[in-house]
């Protein structure tokens, strides 16, 4: 518990020997569903289990973990406290089953990498084949979605690690996080595009056409958005996506416009499957880096995989 201990709090020794696994699931449960029957739902059993379950935990803590209103149940702070070490047991757990469920990678620590679609494009299949290169004792797990899925999953140690774009994390002072590299970001569209081949473009020339943007609140938009802005011209016609397979096929088929990051757009562009457009983007986006919990032991298959990034990030350097 934070701040000072409430005065039936028991001590450490009594919690290990009466607290239960099934109470963790229950103030989980019951911080997520804020309602009583629907918790009993997904613990299988009824709701005045539910409640004589609860009674039982607040006694064994010593102080009340929930309170009951017209709009729900809700913790707390104690709650709070207790809620954030549940999630990690659980999801320390969870990762123990996993590991042990792993026989074909006997002998090889598992780290779960977790990405979103700009940063798994380049830096992360390139550190997998540095990892390679290197025997590297590391089975490595690649789970792919937006910040707002991925964090949540990092903060409970689901995840090992995270690279994203480094926005403000100051608020989390529970995350370490660490520089790769600054890349710049540039518009895109299919070969086929009117605006594709032109040695000039301007922002009221992008206006024109419909666009891919990046999911509202990712550390990308964010930026696109201050820029269009500040150039005070409205993109009103647009579809939010951030599969980059997605934006590929929709650019290949339409005329709409999409934001990559430049070391992405080139190898496309090698590949002749889309046209960077001759517009510079200011320098106001995060650089990418990996993130990670500050309570959870850097293990070396952890610190390999830092490394093979950092590697890979060092090596091909800004775009």
């Amino acid at each position: 518990m934070t701040g000072k201990s409430p005065p039936g709090l028991r001590e450490n020794w009594y919690l290990r020997g009466r607290l239960r696994l099934r109470h963790l699931k229950l103030v989980v449960d019951l911080e997520e569903t804020h309602h009583v029957g629907e918790t009993a739902r997904r613990l299988a059993t009824t709701q005045p289990a539910v409640s004589k379950m609860l009674a039982e935990l607040e006694a064994l803590m010593g102080a009340a973990l929930f309170t009951r209103t017209p709009k729900g149940t809700f913790a707390t702070p104690y709650g709070q406290t207790l809620i954030r070490h549940a999630r990690w047991i659980l999801g320390d757990l969870d990762r123990l089953g996993a590991d042990c469920m792993a026989e074909a990678d006997a002998g090889r620590e598992r780290v779960v990498l977790g990405t979103n679609s700009s940063s798994a494009a380049f830096l992360v299949p390139q550190a997998l084949l540095a990892l390679r290169k290197r025997a590297a004792e590391v089975s490595l797990v690649v789970r792919e979605g937006s910040l707002e899925t991925l964090m949540p999953q990092l903060q409970t140690r689901q995840i090992d690690l995270v690279v994203a774009r480094l926005e403000d994390f100051s608020a989390h002072s529970e995350l370490i996080c660490i520089p790769l590299r600054q890349e710049p970001m540039c518009v895109v569209t299919s070969c086929s595009h009117p605006l594709a081949g032109r040695k000039k473009c301007t922002w009221a020339h992008l206006t024109q056409y419909p666009w891919i943007l990046p999911p509202s609140g990712s550390p990308v938009r964010k930026a696109l958005d201050l820029l269009i802005r500040r150039e005070g011209i409205p993109v009103d016609s647009y579809i939010e996506s951030a599969s980059a397979m997605t934006n590929l096929m929709l650019m290949d088929h339409s005329d709409h416009l999409s934001i990559l990051p430049m070391g992405i757009a080139r190898y496309h562009e090698a590949r002749g499957a889309l046209a960077i457009l001759p517009v510079r983007l200011a320098d106001i986006f995060a650089p990418l880096g990996v993130l990670r919990h500050s309570r959870l032991e850097l293990s070396v298959g952890m610190q390999q995989v830092i490394d093979a990034l950092m590697e890979v990030a060092q090596s091909s350097g800004p775009s």
